[in-house]
């Protein structure tokens, strides 16, 4: 689609305010962005519903923060942007928060997806009268869960969640649900950060749930997830807990490091593709070599310069060598990278393994890190990334923490990719430092949580979201948007994008790691909003300056007939909204030998419909109950074999006792004696004859 681009750039460009979380707790921005890249280009490219118009993205970073969100679309509207809608948003709490913003200046409002019922409130149309979302209502996530209980014997649901400030709402409302469908429930919370408050969440289901089925409902961020499996591990805990989910979930995350270190892959990745760091590579570079003919001297000049107290708040320096100027026009640029991303440091190294640029400048500033050189960190971290971008330039490198000399011997960890001329020739390497406060995934930290036997331990794991895609009947049927295409056609379309890029080669936004389950929700979303427009355009009669302006009247129609009247078949299915939502099939999918597989769908009636045999028990298992007579054989070892012993010695001495009265009677019946006391009338003769009864004596004796 290079060619479409080249047409279209003549045409007048339709925007849309698109904030995304391509970082933060639930980065599937990036699946969207590109999702809604193909979607824009086809429609330029086939102008039939906006003919003589561009639809265009404006893509910006919320981070899955509310507030970030909030402020980016304050700050592009301010800036006099003629946006005709605000898309993107994924995170609910951050729809929360721009749809009042967004209604506040008359900006309509369509969600590619904030997830129905994280946040119940977001369904209320009093509560949220100009919001529309994409996200599929999982609700009947509970029904799914009735029918597994009683196939299974299930009694009760264990909730856990993160943050309870966030999550308290949402698990209240299970649980209510949970026990008005007859299973008891409770409800445990833990922090994110807070490894221990982890372990001792699963510590307590250990204890609770011994000779017990294990049914955890589990609400939060995958990273808490991920924890929450690795301390089912380090705390001893039987394999084939029943977890169960709802929402969509990075493809098979459980098989994966934690998303945090693709993401920054990502980034480099797309620095790496765009003008921006050639350009600014290039003069660096240049006014490097221009300094002075001896690179002793540029180092010296420089470092005296540069690598002050000031650190990276110190942008310019007086002087007439070109260097100065470069600095002035780029380090603001990059300083703002590094705090927008969280980065320690970011780093440009020209070929000889000179380091001509460096945000926080420390004493590795303007120094060689080249593997032959004589610089004095050639040996370090950075400088087995310089040397690992330089030997492969194309991949993204990782090289692990270890302590880094210039940053006082604090561990330090770096990522690293080629910077390529327009003739594909290596002429240096781009690289970060990431943060002491970095957080590694858990299965780096904890020896016990490989991967392998992470996923061994999230075996059976059933999940709820929706669909994604039409009913099967529906899937070759043509779609409205796109006339050339059906659900499947394009789905394998976009599936070949979200590896190869869009347009195809483009590094830029490859996705590693597609959420699946929503990537045709951006491309139906962008289709709704042209369509709307177009109804503007139109049927309506408003002009393009009204619906990128509009009044009360402009305003209110735009959200009408997009809640109301549009309809249309799209790549994820049916577009039809009701009230601020779109409801669409749910699928339930199952784990099954590390892999997701698809057992069952609920139905817009609510019904549900098992594929093959549905949900199965086979890895699931009661948590081992203590031996039920533990205490009986203490009590026989502490109590029981001292008495025996006790009572044998007793039994022996009478035995010899009764023999040796026997021997001392002079050959008395044994009769006489009965347990050491001789008969009444033996008593009576002894007395009446004066002699002593030694035997009985004896015996007593005993």
């Amino acid at each position: 689609y290079f060619g479409t681009t080249t047409r279209t750039t003549t045409m007048m460009s339709l925007e849309i305010l698109a904030p995304i979380p391509l970082t933060g707790d639930w980065p599937a921005g990036q699946t969207m962005r590109l999702a809604a890249q193909l979607a824009e280009g086809l429609i330029n490219e086939e102008q039939r519903i906006l003919p003589g118009f561009m639809l265009k993205h404006v893509f910006h970073d919320d981070k899955c923060n509310p507030s970030k969100g909030s402020q980016i679309v304050l700050s592009e509207m301010s800036s006099g942007n003629t946006y005709i809608a605000l898309g993107g948003g994924g995170c609910s709490k951050v729809c929360a928060q721009e749809s009042a913003v967004a209604s506040s200046i008359r900006l309509p409002f369509l969600s590619y997806e904030c997830p129905a019922d994280v946040d119940p409130q977001l369904s209320d149309t009093a509560a949220y009268p100009d919001l529309t979302r994409m996200g599929t209502v999982t609700t009947p996530v509970t029904d799914v869960i009735r029918k597994m209980g009683d196939e299974y014997g299930w009694k009760h649901i264990i909730i856990i969640s993160g943050e309870r400030g966030q999550y308290k709402a949402l698990a209240d409302e299970r649980m209510q649900k949970f026990k008005d469908l007859g299973f008891t429930s409770e409800y445990k919370s833990a922090e994110e950060a807070d490894w221990q408050s982890i372990q001792t969440v699963m510590s307590e289901i250990k204890e609770s749930t011994k000779g017990k089925n294990r049914v955890v409902f589990f609400i939060g961020t995958e990273r808490l997830f991920r924890k929450l499996i690795c301390a089912s591990i380090t705390e001893g805990l039987q394999k084939g807990i029943a977890w169960v989910t709802e929402g969509t979930w990075r493809h098979e995350w459980w098989t994966k490091t934690d998303h945090s270190a693709p993401q920054h892959r990502q980034w480099l990745a797309e620095d790496a593709s765009r003008s921006q760091l050639h350009q600014a590579f290039d003069e660096f570079k240049q006014s490097w070599d221009e300094y002075d003919t001896n690179v002793e001297v540029t180092r010296a000049a420089l470092q005296k310069d540069y690598a002050t107290a000031q650190k990276d708040a110190l942008f310019s320096v007086e002087g007439s060598e070109s260097y100065h100027d470069a600095h002035r026009t780029w380090h603001a640029v990059y300083r703002k990278i590094l705090y927008d991303r969280g980065y320690y440091d970011i780093f440009f190294f020209d070929a000889n393994g000179d380091l001509i640029y460096s945000v926080y400048k420390e004493s590795d500033y303007a120094t060689n890190f080249k593997a032959t050189g004589n610089g004095p960190w050639k040996d370090s971290g950075l400088g087995n990334a310089f040397e690992a971008a330089m030997a492969s330039p194309d991949k993204v490198h990782y090289i692990d923490w270890k302590p880094y000399g210039p940053s006082g011997g604090a561990p330090a960890a770096f990522f690293a990719t080629g910077i390529k001329d327009k003739d594909g020739v290596v002429v240096g390497v781009y690289s970060i430092q990431l943060p002491p406060e970095f957080e590694r995934s858990i299965e780096e930290l904890q020896p016990q949580c490989e991967l392998q036997i992470m996923a061994e331990a999230f075996e059976g794991a059933v999940n709820v979201a929706g669909l994604g895609r039409p009913a099967e009947e529906d899937s070759e049927k043509p779609l409205d948007c796109f006339k050339s295409h059906s659900a499947k056609s394009f789905s394998a379309l976009l599936d070949d994008h979200l590896r190869r890029g869009y347009p195809a080669g483009n590094t830029a936004n490859q996705v590693a790691d597609p959420y699946y389950d929503i990537k045709s929700h951006a491309v139906d979303a962008t289709c709704a909003i042209a369509k709307t427009v177009e109804h503007l355009y139109k049927t309506k009669g408003y002009s393009i300056q009204q619906i990128q302006k509009p009044n009360e009247e402009v305003y209110t129609e735009f959200n009408r007939y997009m809640k109301n009247d549009l309809d249309f078949r799209g790549a994820s299915g049916r577009v039809k909204f009701s009230g601020n939502n779109r409801r669409n099939t749910l699928s339930v999918k199952q784990v099954r030998q590390g892999k997701e597989v698809q057992v069952g769908l609920v139905h817009l009636n609510g019904t549900i419909s098992w594929i093959g045999n549905g949900t199965s028990n086979a890895s699931w298992a009661q948590e081992p109950a203590d031996p039920p007579d533990k205490f009986k054989y203490w009590l026989v070892l502490q109590i029981g074999i001292p008495s025996l012993i006790f009572c044998c010695t007793c039994m022996a001495s009478l035995h010899f006792g009764m023999k040796r009265a026997r021997e001392r009677s002079g050959g008395k019946k044994e009769k006489e004696l009965q347990f050491g006391f001789a008969d009444s009338s033996n008593q009576a003769s002894n007395k009446a004859s004066g002699s002593a009864g030694t035997g009985s004596q004896d015996i007593v004796g005993v």
